[in-house]
């Protein structure tokens, strides 16, 4: 039954490449796209049955994609180089989409443009991630921090790793993103004040807290359009005084506009 079941797929992995050359990625169906990245690591073998069986465990080539590499090691079939591939690849996508967006001039002035540079070059995920933005006094992104989380639901950095990271003088701005995958984007309590401790950082090198939006595969919600980055923005006048603060703020012309005093 075996030597039957290979016969039938025998140079399909070819007509697989051919059929990419032709005509793209995306003429193969979702089980041939993870059967032809399994050809990368099992040379010999027929990965047909694997990617079958894989999309059937995970319910859809994203979650086999996003899933752990020990996870997928306890799959048989899956040794050490493939589980590292294939856990390796959503990194490797972003790697690609963050150089190739900063290879670009972008810029920053509202919260219309951050959600479209966001969606534009960045993917909600399976899990949790903060993504800190940093532009200059023009509002022109210079750097991207990204913070991945340890759970699906958990983020947790290191202060001063990320104080140091955004200890820049060309930094004048920082806009925050932080996904929430598979909940709504009102901000829980936690949201609220680790947002307020990246703002006393940002304070204290005077860095300018523009916006936190937390954005999920649908909608997408503004600490900056609610409020609370001016309700911050009062608190912390009120704890440090004599702490100045650089007056950074969205231009005035655009739709949607928010600025410190």
């Amino acid at each position: 039954m075996k030597k039957t079941y290979e016969h039938h797929h025998e140079g399909h992995r070819q007509r697989l490449k051919d059929k990419v050359r032709e005509f793209g990625i995306k003429a193969l169906d979702k089980h041939e796209v993870l059967e032809l990245l399994l050809t990368y690591t099992i040379p010999m073998k027929d990965t047909n049955r694997l990617a079958h069986e894989l999309i059937a465990k995970y319910k859809s080539l994203s979650n086999v994609l996003e899933a752990d590499y020990y996870d997928l090691k306890q799959n048989k079939g899956v040794g050490e180089e493939t589980a590292l591939f294939l856990s390796m690849l959503p990194d490797v996508f972003d790697v690609f989409k963050q150089d190739k967006a900063e290879s670009r001039v972008y810029y920053l002035n509202s919260p219309r443009d951050c959600i479209e540079y966001f969606r534009s070059n960045y993917e909600v995920r399976s899990h949790e991630y903060l993504l800190i933005v940093c532009l200059n006094s023009q509002g022109r992104i210079i750097k991207n921090i990204k913070v991945p989380g340890n759970s699906d639901s958990n983020i947790s950095f290191d202060i001063n790793g990320l104080t140091q990271q955004m200890n820049d003088r060309n930094v004048s701005g920082v806009v925050l993103f932080h996904t929430h995958p598979n909940g709504r984007v009102s901000p829980s309590e936690e949201d609220i004040s680790t947002t307020f401790r990246i703002f006393e950082i940002c304070h204290a090198l005077k860095i300018s807290l523009l916006d936190h939006l937390i954005v999920n595969d649908d909608e997408y919600y503004s600490f900056g359009m609610d409020g609370k980055i001016k309700e911050m923005y009062d608190r912390i006048c009120l704890l440090y005084p004599n702490l100045s603060n650089s007056k950074l703020s969205f231009r005035q012309n655009n739709k949607y506009d928010y600025n410190k005093k």
